[in-house]
């Protein structure tokens, strides 16, 4: 291959194509190109077809060492001369290009991978590619949507996890509107996200499922959302729930915050202030007392001392920690001791919120205990949660719905990419002296 029109072939790596002609401008590489094949059949008949003319018509190809590549496709068109054929004339074309995409078909997948298995902009590979942001999530589209509709990608599901992420923020037009994620706990990948958390929305992606795939579910690890137990009910009722602990023990800080900010106001009349009492010591009251060291502990006493006169943060930071003993016990029958234990002090409390604490441990009690003999929680979903709010970073917010389940998917789907070139081979076999 030593005339220049093989290397340049060569380097286009477009089967059946031949290279006419490379021009270098300041901004990109323009190569012009026509398909190999000289004698064609028709379509409909196979008599040997005849030129009818030329059309050009340009393309987006992958960068070529590191400037913009455009490629001129110098297509012909041909005519069958078979009178009686149905097939009259038609242009050439090639698997390398799509008839709906500026782009082409390399050019489309990498756009693809890049958006959704990296999670990078859209607009960042539009900018390197010379093309505006619509071509490139049609690409996204074009490549990305078999990826996820693949059967092959949910498989069979054991364990499910449920939890909400944000969509779309609240602004003067709409409330703050949320997206459900539904994930494989045992492979740790989403399987969906459907709009909305409501009973009816989760209900409603559940009736879609087929029976057997419902029948395989085992477990099914929640928030202590009401709407996703009436949205389960009638549906997986065989399924052991599972109240997520992190939301638990959460639920018990939360009612720790609430009842010192409302001592706070009544006490001193204003919010927390960094020399008030209660608010220098409002992140040591949330740490576990098993994590507190000696001076913590005395820091944190003096100041329920100085700033909870009737003693209700003292009463809700017991509660809290009661909650926390229920997951620092190892055997259910112990767990089961310990939230009857913080159920009932919790109704003999008189704060108001340490009485509401206790009332959603009852409702919740047996989903909470489930942890204990199932191990299962909602970890997986609250890490996928992150690489959620990566990709919605990186498009800088979503305002199609159905870009943004796709691109959720993409990158954290557990999608099945097509095979990469390999690896190329290392020039330098050893360090460097």
């Amino acid at each position: 291959m030593a005339d220049a029109t093989g290397v340049a072939e060569a380097m286009l790596g477009l089967p059946g194509f031949r290279v006419l002609g490379v021009e270098e401008t300041a901004a990109e590489v323009v190569i012009q190109i026509e398909m190999s094949a000289d004698l064609v059949g028709c379509p409909g008949c196979g008599v040997v077809a005849r030129a009818h003319g030329r059309t050009v018509v340009e393309y987006r190809d992958l960068a070529a060492f590191g400037r913009p590549a455009r490629l001129v496709w110098d297509k012909r068109r041909w005519r069958c001369e078979e009178p009686l054929c149905p097939v009259s004339t038609w242009s050439e074309s090639s698997a390398s290009f799509s008839a709906r995409c500026l782009l082409t078909n390399r050019a489309g997948a990498e756009c693809c991978r890049q958006v959704g298995r990296n999670a990078r902009p859209v607009t960042q590979m539009a900018a390197e590619l010379g093309v505006c942001w619509d071509t490139v999530m049609d690409a996204v589209r074009e490549h990305g949507e078999p990826l996820v509709d693949d059967p092959g990608r949910v498989g069979e599901v054991r364990a499910l996890g449920v939890d909400e992420t944000t969509f779309l923020s609240a602004t003067k037009d709409h409330a703050t509107l949320f997206a459900t994620g539904l994930v494989d706990l045992r492979r740790r990948v989403v399987i969906d996200v459907i709009e909305g958390n409501s009973a009816t929305d989760l209900g409603r992606w559940l009736d879609r499922q087929p029976e057997a795939w419902l029948g395989q579910v085992r477990v099914v690890a929640t928030d202590l959302a009401e709407s996703y137990r009436a949205g389960l009910d009638g549906r997986l009722d065989h399924a052991i729930r599972v109240a997520d602990p992190f939301h638990v023990v959460r639920l018990g800080n939360r009612c720790l915050d609430q009842v010192r900010r409302r001592v706070q106001n009544q006490t001193l009349g204003h919010r927390g202030r960094k020399r008030d009492p209660l608010y220098r010591i409002r992140k040591l009251m949330l740490t576990g007392t098993e994590r507190l060291e000696g001076p913590g502990l005395e820091r944190m006493l003096l100041g329920l001392r100085l700033g909870d006169p009737d003693n209700e943060v003292l009463g809700a930071w017991l509660a809290k920690e009661s909650v926390r003993d229920v997951y620092l016990a190892d055997d259910p029958a112990d767990a089961a001791l310990l939230i009857d234990k913080a159920i009932e002090g919790c109704a003999l409390d008189p704060v108001p919120e340490v009485g509401s604490l206790g009332r959603t441990l009852s409702r919740w009690r047996t989903e909470i205990l489930n942890h204990h003999t199932t191990g299962a929680s909602n970890g997986p979903t609250e890490g996928l949660n992150l690489l959620i709010k990566k990709v919605k970073r990186a498009g800088h917010g979503f305002r199609s719905f159905a870009n943004y389940r796709l691109r959720i998917l993409l990158h954290t789907g557990g999608v099945n990419w097509p095979a990469q070139r390999p690896p190329a081979p290392r020039i330098r076999t050893r360090s460097p002296r």
